[in-house]
């Protein structure tokens, strides 16, 4: 039964209710006990009055006390709860069957998820239903799908996690068959928490086959609401050699946003606003960057959108190379559709930017060729190479260049030492009124060539070769491909850094049709990508460095191993154990999943890119509900039972009607006449203790009790002597706040946090010191209820779950601290979800937070945009670690943010935020003894990460002291520059 929003799990126990009348009448006709009165003698009582009369029924205020506790006990007892819905979802007796969608397209979404579903099984709990929980994309091949109590499902609910990949509902639905057969399990309520997207074309078959396993016990899927649609990105290089990217999605109302281009050092190198109509599944950005710039672009990704589906990763296939060809033909102009660089500009130009000298001198060719910086260098029947050219061209090969060459005439005399095998003389015909053996067609590439995985037209035939000297074909040598007899067609070598190619044919159709081919096309297109325009060491240093594609130093392989793969939320990782290597034949097709998860494969110095969604994916939205089945939000109200509240306010009642019935029995008052007149010493003792309590009360209202000795002694750097509550600050700590840039932090009265905070603004100062041009003096400690804190830039406040609400006087001075350009990082350091939710705090410190600015006059908060000065005050970062990663950094809310038009803004202070909230620990990952060794290890990220930590608090200070000084626009050609170092 419910009223709106209140609905009542046991309705039958409101019938209770009509036993109020009687419970008032029986109070009513008995009266309280009488009050005894000690009698004494006849004649002491002659002559006096007895003031205070026993009442003759209860008074009616006892009654409706007493009324109201009944009545509190009988609507607790029917179970209200407030905003039902998850309770209505939860129809039949049966276990509840969880079935939530765990692949890329959920990661977005997580938090969301995992808050319906915790609902879901206290909503179980309070029902005493069992739980299953089965997850669509598992992290092993054997899945695990068990029925539990909802206590240990949040352990399992708790241990899921995005997968970077497509779910398997198929496999899920089969396996949850047989355990609910094997169970004995009938007429489970089903919920599919489904992520949105039809992916492989069986959500239909999926929902179909989770109806006829519900039953009667009834199934519902959660959907997502209109604007939280998970969004897909892929990324390619159009036709001019620009970068584009397509955003994807399934459907729903206008959305905007950006996608950002990182280099693999994690430098944002450019970014791209992008626009999706209403009902558009797709939009096309395009990036314009320089080639040098745009080459050096390892991955994509949409800002704010935390998906592996979003993030999509380049290898050596997506740069744009330039290209330099060079012809020993003499008739290019006369007849151009003979010409060997006439094919190979049709094969090359989609992909690279061609470098044609003007100058028919080959030395001058060359050397304007290499002038321009071209990666790759084509000869067509240049018969041989010699003197100051060969030197120049051997010397850029070893450097890390490409030389590909293609045969004719000019070459069946031998050529030079500038060929990947020594060639015999005269070369090889096939077919024609003189020949008695055939055209050749090509054979399969092996998959140790370039070419693996390139399917070979039949049709494809070759009339005339140059031969390789069979007695010089050593290992060293590569043989990309071959004719059906065996004959090498492609064949390569290493030199230095670079390689050195040969066609065994013209470039031309004169001795093959194979120019006049797809197949050309595609061949050229590997070869191509072969070579690199990064400078020389681009790739050395971090870890994230080893996974950019740059040109590799071994062309044959045969699988492709993992080097580093995406989780869920798009962050690369090392492998998992479940990834497996890619054979070279499948590494264009395959597709990603469970055992190649999205990543870098290969050699760490030229991987492969394997993404989750393919070049022109599209996104397929749910088919339609099944019959049966009913639609749920994600962003529906919670449910909330009242009856716990119900019985505390019951409660409390109880013991408000046992004290009136004590005063009126007179036991209160008699005990204070027993105490006055016979202890007068335990009367003074008990307003002592009161005032003591009062004292300490007062004091604990503050998170930081004055230190004790010892904790004064061991930090030298706080007032010896507190200055009185409003009374002015010391000259000494004054002077000493005064003379440099002094950092702050705030008494917590634990000494281990203190001396924590301590070490970290001192590490951190000494960082500033060599860094940059401020030098700080050392970090002082604050009493936050007595000291004055004007005289710091930034204090440092670690939250901790003892925390207690401030004084009154304290609120003020804070929050005139905050408007007057102060800066105060509150650190729950609990790396959860210590952050501002609308008007409340979450997180394992959260309440202690609350508790502190609960009644703060606090501005609007929201995460670090893109775009924010903090992101570039010093540093240019993305991310804000400290000792640990993940948690969200939180700031004042600018102009655009701000709607309530109360003018608490962080324009108003230059651009400062007056406030930063992180669960992050930043003090732990900036804390260095005197040797400057770290204190506290840092995960998951180590040194590199605490590296990012110690940026993170430079650009801090720097954003406190210049405010939004980086956001005009005259730095910005100095950060385009630095973007691209």
């Amino acid at each position: 039964m419910s009223f709106g929003a209140l609905a009542f799990l046991n309705p039958w126990l409101l019938a209770a209710l009509g036993t109020l009348p009687l419970i008032y009448w029986l109070l009513k006709t008995v009266p309280p006990r009488p009050k005894q009165v000690a009698f004494p003698a006849t004649r002491i009582l002659v002559g006096l009055e007895n003031e205070e009369k026993t009442p003759a029924k209860t008074p009616w205020w006892l009654l409706l006390i007493r009324l109201l506790a009944a009545a509190l006990v009988i609507l607790a007892l029917a179970e209200p709860v407030l905003n039902p819905v998850r309770d209505r979802a939860l129809t039949g007796a049966g276990p509840v069957v969880l079935v939530i969608d765990n692949g890329w397209a959920a990661a977005s979404g997580w938090e969301r998820r995992t808050a319906l579903a915790e609902e879901i099984l206290s909503d179980a709990h309070r029902q005493n239903r069992a739980v299953v929980i089965a997850e669509t994309a598992p992290a092993t091949k054997v899945r695990t799908i068990k029925l539990e109590a909802p206590a240990d499902a949040r352990a399992t609910l708790a241990g899921m996690e995005p997968r970077p990949y497509a779910p398997d509902r198929k496999g899920t639905l089969a396996t949850l068959k047989d355990q609910l057969a094997a169970l004995k399990i009938a007429s489970p309520n089903i919920l599919w928490l489904a992520d949105g997207i039809d992916h492989r074309g069986d959500a239909a078959s999926f929902a179909d086959g989770l109806v006829a396993l519900a039953g009667d016990g009834g199934f519902s899927i959660v959907e997502d609401t209109g604007g939280h649609e998970p969004l897909g990105l892929t990324a390619g290089v159009g036709a001019d050699g620009k970068l584009i990217a397509s955003v994807v999605r399934t459907g729903g109302p206008a959305r905007e946003g950006r996608i950002d281009a990182f280099s693999a050092r994690g430098q944002r190198l450019g970014e791209a606003p992008f626009s999706l109509a209403a009902g558009a599944g797709a939009s096309e950005v395009t990036f314009g960057l320089p080639l040098e710039l745009r080459n050096q672009v390892t991955r994509l990704e949409i800002a704010s959108e935390r998906s592996s589906g979003a993030v999509s990763l380049l290898d050596g296939r997506s740069q744009w190379q330039r290209v330099g060809m060079i012809s020993g033909e003499s008739q290019e102009q006369s007849q151009p559709l003979l010409a060997p660089l006439y094919y190979l500009e049709k094969a090359v130009q989609p992909y690279a930017e061609i470098i044609r000298p003007k100058d028919h001198n080959l030395a001058k060719g060359v050397e304007a060729v290499l002038k321009d910086k071209a990666s790759v260098l084509m000869l067509a029947d240049i018969g041989t190479l010699s003197g100051e050219v060969k030197d120049r061209v051997r010397a850029w090969v070893e450097r890390g260049g490409v030389l590909v060459r293609f045969a004719g005439p000019r070459l069946e005399s031998g050529g030079d030492d500038l060929l990947p095998v020594a060639l015999r003389m005269g070369g090889r015909t096939l077919g024609g009124a003189l020949s008695w053996s055939n055209p050749q067609p090509l054979a399969a590439f092996d998959d140790a060539s370039v070419f693996a995985g390139i399917p070979v037209p039949k049709d494809v035939t070759v009339n005339r070769q140059v031969l390789a000297d069979p007695a010089q074909l050593t290992p060293a040598i590569k043989v990309w491909a071959r004719l059906a007899d065996g004959t090498p067609l492609v064949t390569a070598s290493t030199i230095g850094a670079g390689q050195i190619v040969l066609f065994h044919v013209t470039a031309n159709s004169d001795w093959s049709n194979l120019p006049i081919s797809g197949l050309f096309v595609e061949m050229l297109r590997r070869v191509t990508s072969l070579g690199s325009l990064a400078p020389v060491g681009a790739a050395e240093g971090t870890e994230a460095d080893t996974a950019a594609p740059e040109q590799p130093q071994n062309g044959t392989v045969e699988a492709f191993a993992p080097v580093q793969t995406l989780d869920g939320y798009g962050v690369l990782r090392s492998p998992p154990p479940t990834a497996e290597a890619i054979p070279a034949a499948k590494i264009t097709s395959a597709e990603a999943g469970l055992t190649h998860p999205p990543g870098y494969y290969g050699a760490q110095g030229a991987p492969r890119a394997l993404n989750v969604l393919a070049a022109k994916a599209t996104l397929s939205p749910l088919p339609p509900r099944p019959a049966g089945a009913t639609r749920m939000l994600y962003d529906s109200l919670p449910s909330t039972p009242l009856a716990p509240a119900l019985l505390s306010s019951a409660l409390a009642l109880v013991f408000a009607d046992i004290l009136a019935v004590l005063a009126l029995l007179g036991v209160m008052g008699a005990a204070l006449r027993w105490i006055k007149p016979r202890t007068p010493a335990a009367a003074a003792l008990l307003a002592l203790s009161l005032s003591a309590s009062a004292m300490f009360g007062e004091q604990a209202r503050a998170q930081t009790p004055p230190p004790a000795p010892d904790a004064a002694t061991s930090a030298p750097d706080a007032s010896s002597t507190p200055d009185a509550p409003g009374a002015p600050p010391s000259a000494a700590v004054a002077q000493r706040a005064t003379e440099n840039v002094t950092l702050g932090y705030v008494l917590t009265g634990d000494p281990g946090a203190d001396a924590t905070s301590k070490a970290g603004l001192s590490g951190l100062s000494r960082i500033l010191a060599v860094r940059t041009a401020v030098e700080p003096g050392e970090p002082l400690a604050v009493d936050i209820v007595k000291d004055e804190i004007a005289f710091f830039p930034v204090l440092y406040w670690p939250i901790l779950d003892s925390a207690r609400p401030l004084p009154q006087p304290t609120l003020a001075k804070i929050d005139a601290y905050m408007k007057q350009g102060g800066m105060i990082i509150f650190d729950t350091r609990d790396y959860g979800t210590g952050l501002p939710t609308g008007s409340g705090f979450e997180g394992r410190n959260g309440m202690a937070l609350k508790r502190v600015l609960g009644s703060l006059d606090v501005p609007r908060l929201e995460p670090v945009p893109e775009d924010h000065v903090l992101t570039k005050s010093f540093y240019l970062l993305r991310s804000f670690p400290g000792r640990w990663e993940g948690g969200q950094l939180w700031v004042e809310a600018g102009a655009g943010a701000a709607a309530d038009g109360d003018g608490r803004k962080a324009r108003r202070a230059d651009g400062v935020t007056s406030i930063m909230i992180t669960s992050n620990d930043f003090a732990s990952a900036w804390a260095l003894d005197a040797n400057g060794r770290p204190l506290y290890p840092v995960v998951p990220g180590g040194e590199s990460q605490r590296e990012m930590a110690l940026r993170t608090g430079i650009n801090i200070v720097m954003h406190a002291l210049t405010g939004n000084y980086k956001a005009d626009q005259v730095h910005v050609p100095a950060l385009l520059e630095r973007l691209g170092q």
